[in-house]
C-alpha cells in the first residue's frame, strides 16, 4: 500500500528493502585491516617528513571516502527506484496546442451591428490563437484549412474566410477536432452561432470529447431578434416555377418579388410560408426579394433550364394513333407532322418517327433517305407493329428480328431518363431480337430481347427501337405514356434535363472527366463540382443554378443560447493534480553518477 511522506508518494514501500545493499558497502569501507610497524634502518631518513606524511595520509583518506559516498550514491538511487517513487504536481492540460472550429455555414452572413458574424467568429479566432494551431471549418463536410502552424501563418488563413450558402455541421466538426487532439494536450474552441442544420448535436460532441480530457470551449457568434424573409424551396419544370418564401418574424410582413420584367406583392403571416409561380424562364433567370433584411444570402434565387428550341417531327404512319399524336404534341414546343405514305413530307426535321405503315406505299429509298439524315445528327425511331418481319427498314432497325413470342414483361436493363419512374405494363407479344455491337438495350422481354434498343451513330444521329405494339397493349391508356414520349423527344435531341440543372448548395455533382467548370468563386480543372455557393456553375455542357433553400439556416435567431460571447472569452489555464514518476529519472541519475565515478577512476590514473 502506497504510502506519502510530505509531497513524495512511494507506491511499493515494501521495494525500500533493497536499500538494506547499503550495508555490506558501509562495512567494507569500515573494515581495515591493522597495519604492522616495523623499524626500518635505511628508511629513517624519511621520518623527518613525518608531518607531511600525515598530511598526505588524511588527504588519501578523504579520496576513498569520496568514492564511497558516490557509491553510496549510486546503490542509494538504484535501490529507491523499485519502490515507484512519484510527486503529485499541477498540469496544465490545455497545453500550447489549439483547434479552432469555426463556423463558414450561410447563417454566418448575418449582419451583427455594423458586422457580420463571420467577422466576429475571424476576430474572436484570432484572440484564441496559441503557438500551435490548427482551424477546422465547420461546414457541410467539415474540413481542416491549416494544421499545427504557427500564428503568422494562422491569422493569413483567418483573413481569406468567407461563409459558404450550405448548411454546417459543428458537432461533426467538433468530433473531428477531437481526432486532430487525439492524444496530444490541447484546446478546442469552438466558434458560431450554433445553428446546426445536421449531423451530431455540439452539446453531444463536446460532451465525447471531455469524456476524453479534453477542455471544449463555445463562442457564441449570434444574437437573436433578427429579421429575415427569405426564400426556403424551389420547383422547377419545363413550364412552371414555384418559389417557396418564408417569413421568420414574428410579425406579418410584405415584401416585394421581382423576376425578369415581372413583380408582384406578397404577403406573408407571421412565421408563414407562401408560393410564388411563374413560368419557367429559358436559360437562366433571376427571383429577388427587394426588401432588406437582416439576412441577404437567401433573398436571391437563381433558375436554369434549357433553351426553348422548337423540335420538329416527322410522324410517317398510314394509320394515325390519337394516342401518339396527343402524347407529341402535349408539349409546347413540338413542331409535328403527319405524313401517310406514299407520299413523305419534304422539310428539315428533327426526328423522324415510323408508326404503323403499309409496307407496300413505302417507296423504295424512303427508308435509305431517313437513314442519311440520321447520319447527318438526326434521329428515327421505329415503332414496331404486326408485320414488322416482313419490313426491311434498310438499317434504320440496328439488329435483327428473329421472330415473335407472346406474354412478356418488360425489365429495364439499362435505365435512362426516358425509362425512369415509368411502368410499362405487360406486353401481349413481342419480337425477338439478335442484337449487334454497339445497339444498348434500354429494356429487355422473356430471354433477352430488346423492347427498346438505342444506337448512335458518328455523327450524333440517334435511332431508337419502340418494341411495343400499340394493338393489345395498354401502355397507351397509362398516364406514364405521354411522359415517356416526351422523355424521349428530349433524349434523342439532347436537352438537358432540367432536374439536372437545378441544386441546392451543400450537394456534389461528378463529372465524366476533369473539365474547365466556372463557380462563383472562379474557374477551376475537376471532376468533381463541390456547390458550395449559390449562383451559378458553368459546365462545357450546361449551366447549373445553386441556391440556398435551407430553412434551418435561414432561421437566424438562435433557437438556444450556448457558450459565451466574444466579449467575456476568457481562455484560462485548466490545471489538474498528476503523478509524476521519479523511478526513470533516479535511474538516469544513477547512471550519470556511475559514468561520473569511473571518469574520476581514470583521470587519477588507477585504471
Amino acid at each position: 500500500m502506497a504510502f506519502e511522506v510530505g509531497p513524495l508518494i512511494i507506491e511499493n514501500p515494501a521495494r525500500l528493502l533493497w536499500l538494506l545493499l547499503l550495508i555490506p558497502l558501509i562495512l567494507f569501507y569500515l573494515i581495515k585491516p591493522k597495519p604492522k610497524v616495523k623499524e626500518i634502518p635505511s628508511l629513517m631518513f624519511f621520518m623527518r617528513a613525518s608531518g607531511r606524511s600525515r598530511l598526505l595520509s588524511f588527504f588519501r583518506m578523504f579520496v576513498h571516502d569520496f568514492l564511497m559516498l558516490v557509491q553510496l550514491l549510486i546503490i542509494l538511487l538504484l535501490a529507491f527506484a523499485p519502490s515507484q517513487p512519484a510527486a503529485e504536481v499541477q498540469h496544465d492540460i490545455t497545453g500550447s496546442t489549439t483547434v479552432i472550429v469555426i463556423d463558414t455555414s450561410a447563417s454566418m452572413h448575418t449582419k451583427e451591428g455594423g458586422s457580420t458574424r463571420m467577422e466576429l467568429a475571424i476576430d474572436a479566432a484570432k484572440g484564441a490563437l496559441s503557438t500551435h494551431n490548427t482551424i477546422i471549418l465547420a461546414e457541410e463536410r467539415p474540413r481542416i484549412a491549416i494544421s499545427d502552424a504557427n500564428n503568422r501563418d494562422t491569422v493569413g488563413v483567418l483573413n481569406f474566410l468567407k461563409p459558404s450558402d450550405a448548411g454546417s455541421k459543428i458537432g461533426d466538426a467538433i468530433v473531428l477536432a477531437g481526432e486532430v487532439l487525439r492524444e496530444t494536450e490541447g484546446r478546442v474552441v469552438v466558434i458560431s452561432d450554433f445553428i446546426n442544420t445536421g449531423g451530431v448535436e455540439p452539446e453531444i460532441a463536446r460532451a465525447v470529447l471531455k469524456s476524453r480530457g479534453k477542455v471544449v470551449d463555445f463562442v457564441n457568434v449570434g444574437s437573436d431578434g433578427k429579421s429575415n424573409v427569405g426564400f426556403v424551396d424551389l420547383h422547377v419544370d419545363e413550364e412552371v416555377t414555384t418559389a417557396y418564401v418564408k417569413n421568420f418574424n414574428d410579425e406579418e410582413t410584405t415584401v416585394t418579388l421581382h423576376v425578369g420584367e415581372q413583380e408582384k406583392q406578397l404577403t406573408l403571416a407571421a412565421k408563414g410560408v407562401e408560393p410564388y409561380v411563374f413560368q419557367t424562364l429559358p436559360e437562366v433567370a433571376k427571383l429577388e426579394i427587394l426588401e432588406d433584411d437582416d439576412f441577404p444570402a437567401d433573398n436571391t434565387l437563381h433558375t436554369s433550364a434549357p433553351a426553348r428550341q422548337p423540335v420538329k417531327i416527322l410522324l410517317i404512319t398510314n394509320s394515325p394513333s390519337a394516342f401518339l399524336q396527343n402524347a407529341l404534341q402535349a408539349a409546347s414546343n413540338i413542331e409535328l407532322t403527319v405524313t401517310q405514305p406514299p407520299i413523305i413530307e419534304r422539310g428539315d426535321f428533327d426526328i423522324y418517327i415510323i408508326h404503323d405503315v403499309t409496307k407496300e406505299d413505302v417507296l423504295p429509298g424512303t427508308y435509305d433517305e431517313i437513314l442519311k439524315e440520321v447520319r447527318r445528327g438526326k434521329a428515327a425511331i421505329v415503332a414496331a407493329q404486326q408485320n414488322s418481319l416482313d419490313i426491311d427498314y434498310r438499317g434504320l432497325v440496328p439488329f435483327g428480328l428473329t421472330g415473335a413470342e407472346q406474354n412478356g414483361f418488360i425489365t429495364i436493363e439499362n435505365p435512362t431518363r426516358f425509362t425512369r419512374n415509368i411502368e410499362f405494363g405487360k406486353l401481349p407479344t413481342y419480337f425477338t431480337t439478335n442484337l449487334q455491337p454497339g445497339v444498348v438495350p434500354v429494356a429487355t422481354a422473356g430471354n433477352g430481347s430488346a423492347v427498346i434498343a438505342a444506337a448512335a451513330t458518328e455523327n450524333g444521329g440517334k435511332l431508337i427501337w419502340y418494341g411495343i405494339q400499340e394493338k393489345g397493349s395498354d401502355f397507351k391508356f397509362s398516364p406514364y405514356y405521354p411522359i415517356f414520349w416526351y422523355e424521349l423527344v428530349k433524349y434523342v435531341t439532347n436537352q438537358k434535363d432540367i432536374t439536372g440543372m437545378n441544386f441546392r448548395t451543400g450537394s456534389t455533382l461528378l463529372l465524366d472527366a476533369p473539365a474547365a467548370v466556372k463557380t462563383p468563386s472562379g474557374t477551376m480543372e475537376t471532376n468533381r463540382v463541390i456547390i458550395d455557393r449559390a449562383g451559378l456553375y458553368t459546365l462545357p455542357d450546361r449551366v447549373i443554378a445553386a441556391n440556398l433553400l435551407n430553412e434551418h439556416e435561414s432561421d437566424i435567431n438562435p433557437r438556444e443560447s450556448l457558450g459565451v460571447s466574444p466579449e467575456d472569452l476568457q481562455l484560462k489555464a485548466v490545471r489538474e493534480m498528476r503523478r509524476v514518476p521519479w523511478e526513470y529519472w533516479l535511474i538516469v541519475l544513477a547512471l550519470i553518477v556511475l559514468f561520473v565515478e569511473l571518469f574520476y577512476i581514470k583521470f587519477r590514473g588507477d585504471i
